[in-house]
């Protein structure tokens, strides 16, 4: 049912619809929190591959709408997704990981989503009111007599705060620097990653990303935290440009054996970082057996990039 949104929802949906190999559906729920969350909204995949997406909460139902109908639109439109393949044997730890590259992911993202929400006219004056009502509901504020174990997640929800302000949150600043100042301080910082360069296309995302999650690895090493690094743990998404396509493996990434283990059936995990970029685009198991190993990585850096891609069932986007 759309009758209950706006044409400019109506009209994302219709383009959701036109890219999409299977039906589209909206749904509405009946929480009204007052404020608004980005966990507001989900998708759900049925068995018939029928994608249902759901705005849980009605608090307002064009932005939360919008904004999940985009982030389909994103995936649609072959922007680099994130995976997690590797596992350090410590479940908490493993949460802990992905929750902050899904935050850090989601935070570049967020800006062509917002992009998009501004310039059809659905965020104003009301939505950015009820975005910062959801903040000071959820996030408590420092308390500068204890020791903060909310930091992290503090800085990357101002983080995520500053892109949906576009940098500018004008009279939200004085509310999010009273209430956290330190996190602010940091939120800035990685800001200024994401607002360098225009994010406007898979390659754009792509390089935002990397970058995004070196910079976190920085502000963690200097608050004296321990350090993710994302850009080994998580597997993002290769773009690649029609002359890269025709290269050999060899001449865009180095395989380096990992201590890190593959996730779904815990063997040794060989990633694929960039050499440009050194970030982890894909994972792989080898033969056990040293010989048929040494003959298994011969093939495989030699193979084009566009062969090795198609074998391992590897997404192909372009710039």
């Amino acid at each position: 049912m759309t009758e209950k949104f706006s044409a400019t929802v109506k009209s994302l949906l219709t383009e959701v619809r036109q890219l999409a190999k299977s039906p589209v559906t909206l749904e509405i729920g009946s929480d009204r929190a007052g404020y608004l969350r980005h966990d507001q909204s989900y998708q759900e995949r049925s068995a018939d591959g029928s994608l249902k997406v759901v705005v849980a909460d009605v608090t307002n139902v064009d932005y939360t709408a919008s904004h999940e109908l985009l982030h389909l639109l994103l995936s649609q439109q072959h922007y680099p997704q994130i995976h997690f393949n590797l596992t350090t044997h410590d479940h908490d730890l493993d949460q802990q990981l992905e929750a902050t590259a899904v935050e850090l992911y989601h935070a570049a993202v967020h800006v062509p989503i917002v992009a998009v929400q501004k310039q059809r006219g659905i965020i104003d004056d009301t939505v950015q009111a009820q975005y910062l009502k959801g903040i000071e509901t959820v996030v408590p504020p420092e308390d500068p007599a204890k020791n903060d174990r909310l930091l992290i997640f503090r800085t990357l929800t101002l983080l995520d705060a500053l892109v949906f302000y576009q940098g500018q949150p004008a009279t939200a600043k004085k509310v999010l620097t009273a209430r956290y100042p330190i996190a602010y301080q940091g939120a800035e910082q990685l800001y200024q990653i994401l607002a360098d360069k225009p994010i406007d296309s898979p390659f754009t995302l792509r390089r935002a990303v990397v970058k995004l999650f070196a910079a976190f690895d920085q502000w963690l090493a200097n608050v004296g935290l321990a350090q993710t690094h994302h850009n080994q743990f998580v597997t993002l998404d290769g773009v690649f440009s029609q002359r890269q396509t025709h290269l050999e493996v060899r001449q865009l990434f180095q395989i380096l054996h990992s201590e890190l283990t593959l996730r779904d059936n815990k063997r040794s995990a060989y990633i694929g970082l960039g050499k440009n970029d050194q970030q982890n685009t894909f994972v792989l198991s080898a033969p056990q057996a040293e010989k048929k190993r040494a003959d298994f990585f011969k093939q495989i850096y030699g193979q084009k990039i566009t062969d090795f891609l198609q074998k391992q069932h590897l997404p192909l986007l372009i710039r």
